[in-house]
């Protein structure tokens, strides 16, 4: 007869389970920096994305104007109303110059070169945001204005202080964005250009970037150096630095040497991003190009001269 007695299987020693643990911990480290490299160029294709749908805005809004926008400004009299019912105008008090700076804000009744809002309030009805374009909604967050590895294009209201300065944003809540149109090849009012003035070719000359960021400050409730893209005139959405620099604490390249020590970073002006690898470019033919943070200087600069006749090879 057969016995009705079963073996027991013995389980895990104690042993065989740091064991697995450990495997399974080797496992982790080995796939964590293959799946952060992934989402860093995901991301990075999205940014890439984006500026290219913002320089096909930019042709079109040529195409029905014959002329680029321009960056925008103050013409001296503007006012829109505060959430109080008062009239004011949007401006920055910059303590590191002592200067009050006022914006122009982005108005559909007026034309390419009477505009006072930035180039990002004029491509709006391009970027099926044309209804924040004619209700002047200037709390809308525009997506393809932010980079999707920087912030969300969430509204918020600004602060009235900081360290760098006080700010006049009348209780509304503001778009911001990552962006920024090349100094050389957009002025501010009444000044728009069109493809004729980017005599060294629209291929070799760059449209916008990514722009740098101070990150010191809180930036969705600062305005500093980061103005919303309903107001025009400002250094937030236009840059003609030579910097390329890296999101958050590090260094950067001038002159061939890298820098260090990030409390004197030279963020205002220059451009930067999030991305390992460098920072992304939109040039005049559509394309969008990754620029290595040691590019050139001289290189960079041919690229942001649309009519220099320098022979600039895009790297």
């Amino acid at each position: 007869m057969r016995s009705n007695t079963s073996r027991r299987r013995p389980g895990f020693s104690l042993v065989e389970m740091l064991l697995v643990i450990g495997i399974i911990a080797a496992l982790v480290g080995l796939l964590l920096p293959a799946v952060q490299k992934v989402r860093e160029v995901m991301v990075r294709i999205r940014c890439a994305n984006h500026l290219r749908q913002l320089g096909l805005s930019l042709q079109q809004f040529h195409d029905s104007h014959s002329v680029y926008p321009s960056n925008g400004g103050w013409d001296g009299s503007q006012t829109i109303q505060a959430t109080d019912g008062t009239a004011f105008t949007p401006h920055t008090h910059d303590y590191t110059t002592g200067q009050t700076y006022r914006w122009g804000v982005g108005d559909p009744q007026l034309g390419p070169r009477q505009q006072t809002g930035s180039w990002a309030f004029c491509v709006l009805p391009y970027i099926e945001l044309g209804a924040a374009y004619h209700e002047r909604a200037w709390g809308t967050g525009a997506a393809l204005l932010v980079c999707p590895g920087r912030r969300p294009p969430t509204a918020h209201p600004v602060v009235p202080r900081d360290d760098y300065g006080e700010y006049g944003g009348g209780g509304w809540t503001w778009g911001k964005t990552d962006y920024a149109v090349n100094l050389f090849a957009f002025d501010t009012r009444p000044v728009c250009r069109n493809s004729s003035y980017f005599s060294d070719g629209l291929s070799s000359t760059v449209l916008a970037g990514e722009k740098a960021f101070n990150p010191r400050v809180e930036q969705p409730t600062s305005w500093y150096w980061d103005e919303p893209y309903f107001l025009g005139g400002s250094k937030s959405t236009s840059r003609g630095g030579l910097g390329l620099l890296l999101d958050g604490p590090g260094r950067w390249l001038e002159n061939g040497v890298w820098m260090g020590n990030w409390e004197d970073n030279p963020y205002k002006e220059n451009w930067g991003s999030p991305h390992v690898g460098g920072v992304q470019f939109l040039f005049g033919d559509g394309s969008v190009r990754l620029l290595s943070r040691t590019t050139d200087q001289a290189t960079f600069a041919a690229l942001l001269t649309p009519d220099g006749g320098e022979k600039a090879t895009v790297p």
